[in-house]
């Protein structure tokens, strides 16, 4: 799948938030609403949990001030770790973590990476978004060869 871009509808894909019977549609989910979405690699990457996730914790009160009413990490992860990661680095009531275990969402927008050093699973390139109704308004992301980047919400800001 291409790239989702500026202007693009979030397509409609079940996510998974806490235990594999709680999905979630990430596009009804931000129908209505100002939400970031972002993506990483992996819960507990290095990168990914101090920098990435911790900077869009550390924001929830300032984001949530100017009018973001979802924000949501995306990753290829089951939801049971992903709960697990986010226990652990407090993102409970800032941050909805939301699994996408088979890369279905991550691959229908674009950011699914093949990562050949952890026997060619898909992985998520780093990316932030800004949705409005569910539509794509700012777009930031990582290079394809980038071991890090920090996509954090300092463009929301």
């Amino acid at each position: 799948m291409s790239e989702i871009k500026i202007g693009d509808k979030i397509p409609s894909l079940i996510l998974y938030e806490e235990i594999p019977e709680k999905e979630t549609d990430i596009s009804e989910l931000v129908a209505d609403k100002k939400a970031i979405i972002f993506g990483v690699p992996g819960a507990f990457v290095p990168g990914c949990s101090r920098v990435h996730l911790r900077g869009f914790i550390e924001k929830s009160d300032e984001l949530r001030r100017k009018g973001y009413e979802e924000i949501i990490c995306v990753s290829v992860n089951d939801p049971f770790v992903l709960t697990a990661w986010g226990w652990s680095k407090g993102a409970e009531d800032r941050v909805r973590l939301l699994a996408d275990p088979m890369a279905k969402f991550t691959s229908a927008i674009g950011m699914g990476r093949k990562m050949p050093e952890l026997g060619e699973v898909c992985r998520s390139r780093r990316y932030s978004m800004v949705t409005i109704n569910g539509i794509v308004r700012e777009l930031f992301t990582e290079e394809d060869n980038a071991r890090l980047m920090c996509l954090g919400p300092k463009f929301c800001i």
